[in-house]
């Protein structure tokens, strides 16, 4: 079974979205790892936007900067964007740099971070591959490994409660 348990995990993430091409919504992507989190644990009761702001806000050793969060790259308020350059955040939120190179930052690219939370940014959560992408990307840099359904879903869900 624990061989298993990991396969179920994956395909509940995968096989609803294989059948039907549409957009998602924050509540899809909930429904998704709602799923997979009552998988990985039979006695999992639901998101909490608490876990999930304490998530956010939970700091992690990074090789650099020290340690950071979520709220490192995404502001201290979600609800708010920003231009590269224009706000107290990790060079990496607004340039890409890989952990083996450090390219000059005048050649380095440099963007626009929109509002994490939907409320503020309604492109946000609305791509589960999107979604996934990023979560793989940001969880591995930050926490060292992938984030679990639970994790995703608390995130989630806070990001949803602020208006």
């Amino acid at each position: 079974m624990a061989i298993l348990r990991p396969l179920m995990v994956a395909w509940l993430l995968v096989a609803p979205h294989a059948l039907v091409a549409r957009a998602d919504t924050p509540a899809d992507l909930l429904a998704r790892y709602d799923a997979a989190a009552r998988v990985e644990d039979p006695s999992f009761g639901g998101f909490s936007a608490e876990r999930g702001r304490a998530f956010y806000f939970a700091r992690h050793p990074l090789a650099g900067p020290g340690d950071a969060s979520c709220s490192s790259c995404h502001l201290e308020d979600p609800r708010q964007g920003f231009r590269a350059h224009r706000a107290p955040v990790l060079c990496r939120a607004c340039h890409v740099i890989n952990d083996d190179e450090h390219p000059d930052p005048e050649h380095a690219k440099k963007r626009h971070m929109g509002a994490f939370a939907p409320g503020a940014n309604p492109d946000r959560f609305n791509d589960w591959q999107r979604v996934e992408r990023y979560f793989a990307v940001n969880c591995r840099l930050l926490l060292r490994r992938a984030c679990t359904p639970r994790e995703k879903g608390d995130l989630i869900t806070w990001l949803l409660s602020l208006e």
